[in-house]
């Protein structure tokens, strides 16, 4: 018998750690004969509070449908916590099950749910079958809260197509060819990014090396304030959003990935950029701290600390060979463990566990 599966996400044609994810795995879960898939696309609505309830009003209409699980992908933020809760609490009514992946994670928020929240969260994410998180700090804090199911500490993906035309053999030419090192920051404009951390340490290289170029992609609210900011600098470009072969080709001709972040859960564009054969500069938080090998994939540094974040650019802007080896190892590891054909296989296991009472 088909298994019907109702997976709820953000919008797939936006940008996001969960849109790209998604975008990833759902073509292939559409390949299984046994299961049939439908997906609604929830938020995106800005301040608009109608939004909120229309959102709760097309989940209430689909889940009447008599699906065999709904699989909830919120983010432990305000918005997206409160309203996929709410998903969760016309679930338990209905008695349909639910899973969850919680993807990114607020340390913030984390506080407000340990003071005010911590029964909400029972009393709806409670109910979850399983709950998947990028990290076992998250796993540490649910089992806090009281939540006494399934806890996995699951990894993000990418998409292989994305690395359908890379060669790990032409970026090692790039890399000792290139009289340019590129370095790149993929990732929503915003402060907690560590993307100021992150001009500000190359701008001080910059002082000292002539052969160096800073790419600044994405979109966010911080974005004119970026660009503001770097306007007459030279050695920085700021390219807005990027996708598809554009992405691809940035991704195919940097050398070195930074993303100093303040919070995270498992970033996918540490994932690609590592695919894609860079050593990684980022920060020991989230689902990185138990990820990412220290020395081995690139460095750590500490948040908010510009000059580290200098000082590890520079060991690797000093050291070719090295830059080489990491990135190679990087590339190696993402296609022996995290593309997305290994990680899809994972998570549907899972799913007809909960399917079939496991």
């Amino acid at each position: 018998m088909i298994k019907k599966i109702l997976i709820v996400t953000p919008k797939l044609a936006t940008w996001g750690g969960v849109s790209t994810f998604w975008n990833a795995i759902l073509p292939r879960w559409n390949n299984y004969e046994n299961i049939s898939i439908d997906n609604i696309e929830v938020g995106g609505h800005g301040k608009n509070i109608l939004g909120a309830i229309l959102d709760q009003w097309k989940f209430n209409k689909c889940i009447k449908q008599n699906y065999d699980l709904v699989f909830l992908n919120p983010s432990l933020g305000s918005r997206s916590f409160v309203r996929d809760a709410l998903f969760a609490k016309q679930c338990i009514a209905k008695n349909v099950p639910f899973v969850v992946f919680f993807h990114a994670w607020s340390l913030d928020f984390e506080k407000k749910v340990d003071n005010k929240y911590s029964t909400f969260f029972l009393k709806t994410y409670g109910h979850a079958k399983k709950i998947f998180v990028l990290s076992e700090d998250f796993k540490k804090k649910i089992l806090e809260w009281g939540y006494e199911g399934n806890i996995i500490v699951e990894t993000t993906t990418i998409d292989t197509a994305l690395l359908d035309s890379f060669s790990m053999d032409t970026k090692i030419k790039n890399y000792t060819q290139s009289p340019t090192i590129k370095i790149l920051f993929l990732a929503r404009l915003l402060r907690e990014k560590g993307i100021f951390e992150t001009i500000e340490a190359f701008q001080n290289l910059s002082k000292k090396y002539d052969n160096l170029e800073l790419i600044i992609a994405g979109d966010g609210k911080d974005f004119d304030v970026i660009s503001a900011l770097v306007v007459k600098d030279n050695n920085i470009t700021v390219t807005g959003y990027v996708e598809g072969e554009s992405k691809k080709k940035l991704l195919g001709n940097s050398h070195i990935y930074c993303l100093p972040s303040y919070s995270e859960g498992l970033p996918i564009s540490v994932l690609e950029a590592m695919a894609f054969g860079m050593p990684i500069v980022t920060t020991s938080v989230g689902g990185l701290k138990q990820f990412f090998k220290d020395k081995e994939m690139g460095y750590f540094v500490e948040v908010k600390n510009a000059k580290q974040l200098e000082e590890k650019l520079e060991l690797l802007i000093n050291d070719k060979k090295q830059m080489i080896s990491i990135g190679t190892y990087n590339a190696n590891y993402i296609k022996e463990s995290l593309l997305c054909t290994t990680v899809e296989k994972r998570l549907y296991n899972y799913m007809l566990e909960v399917i079939n009472g496991e």
